[in-house]
């Protein structure tokens, strides 16, 4: 008798606290989706989907923001915040879901569109803030711009850290403007003489700089720097990075000090490069390797690499005499890769002229065979 007494007592408590429970939930909200994404069941899931967008600050809509699927563009919302997305025109299953607007940090996410009938976001503002736009940004390639908080003085070897950028956001902002005006701006006055439409070459880019006034990159942590995840949490479209910092001070002597500009990788994607704001002609050579993957010609302890198509560099001297009497080159221009006064010699051959950019670094242009390079590439886009 006492055991069924304690089981009738133990299914009443249990009954009770079920009861509590239901009670308590109208009356204290059960955890939501963050307000910045927020999905509602309004009708059946597969139908038409209604996304919302607000300015996460003042809840206000916000028109044009464009949406994409599976890199596809959907549409765009209209002056009232919202876009419907039509029963029938996604596809089913887990996609890839995109919305962006400038000014906004982009909403990416995995969803199953077929579970959902509408969608709430909240925009929150961007870090980026456009210097020069020249069209969308799947259309163009675009390089941002982020700060650094550290130079370097070649003479003594020691890093300098500062508490940002010198002269903050708007001395950061007139330093990237000079310098895509010196550099980018400049480049068909940089090209070999015979390279066509040249002058549309600044068309293709879009550029943009980074500012938060708290996440700055080290230009100094490493041959080509470090940037903090923060950047690449938000910048999810750039082509090309570069890491700027305000002045390379004393000289650089001998690899024991930190070089003056240098680039992580070759090709396009999650490229950067490090470079001092007032580096102009360096800045180019450096943008050779980052955004063309144009190789040195100069002989030092640096990467070769035969590219493919559109070398500037080859392998053999004579891969260079088929190349150069292909496009018409003089092939007697073909020379190795070499120093004599530095005891340095290698196995690569090239034939752009002195003072050719991508040798002497510091002065020069992109000679026949990078132009060559530098077109195929931009003929993309």
């Amino acid at each position: 008798m006492q055991k069924k007494w304690r089981i009738n007592l133990i299914l009443l408590v249990i009954f009770g606290c079920g009861m509590l429970c239901i009670f308590l939930s109208g009356i204290i909200p059960l955890p939501k989706t963050p307000l910045s994404v927020r999905f509602e069941q309004q009708g059946p899931p597969g139908g038409d989907i209604v996304f919302r967008a607000r300015d996460a600050k003042n809840q206000t809509p916000l028109e044009g923001v464009s949406y994409y699927i599976d890199d596809t563009f959907a549409g765009v919302s209209g002056s009232d915040g919202i876009f419907v997305l039509r029963e029938g025109s996604y596809p089913v299953g887990t996609v890839m879901f995109r919305a962006a607007r400038q000014g906004y940090r982009d909403w990416i996410s995995q969803i199953d569109l077929a579970e959902i009938c509408s969608l709430d976001l909240d925009f929150e503002e961007s870090s980026i803030h456009p210097v020069l736009i020249n069209g969308p940004p799947d259309r163009k390639i675009d390089v941002v711009f982020v700060p650094s908080d550290t130079a370097f003085n070649g003479s003594t070897r020691t890093k300098l850290r500062y508490a940002g950028y010198p002269g903050g956001r708007e001395q950061f902002a007139a330093d990237v403007s000079r310098f895509i005006n010196r550099t980018f701006l400049a480049s068909p006055s940089l090209m070999y003489e015979n390279a066509s439409a040249a002058n549309a070459y600044p068309g293709k880019f879009n550029f943009y700089y980074f500012w938060d006034g708290q996440t700055f990159g080290d230009a100094f942590d490493g041959c080509a720097g470090t940037i903090p995840e923060r950047y690449w949490e938000e910048v999810t479209f750039g082509d090309l990075t570069i890491l700027l910092y305000p002045k390379y001070y004393g000289r650089y002597l001998d690899p024991a000090s930190q070089p003056i500009g240098c680039t992580n990788t070759n090709g396009l994607g999650n490229v950067y490069l490090k470079i001092a704001a007032d580096q102009y002609s360096l800045g180019i050579h450096e943008t050779g390797h980052g955004l063309y993957s144009l190789m040195d010609t100069y002989c030092g302890n640096t990467y070769y690499r035969e590219n493919d198509p559109n070398p500037n560099i080859w392998s053999s001297e004579e891969k260079c005499r088929e190349d150069a009497v292909r496009r018409v080159r003089d092939p007697d221009g073909c020379r190795r890769i070499s120093d004599d006064s530095a005891g340095c010699r290698k196995d690569f051959w090239r034939w752009d002229p002195d003072p050719d950019i991508m040798n002497e670094a510091y002065y020069g242009k992109f000679g026949s065979a990078s132009t060559d390079r530098i077109q195929g590439i931009l003929a993309g886009y």
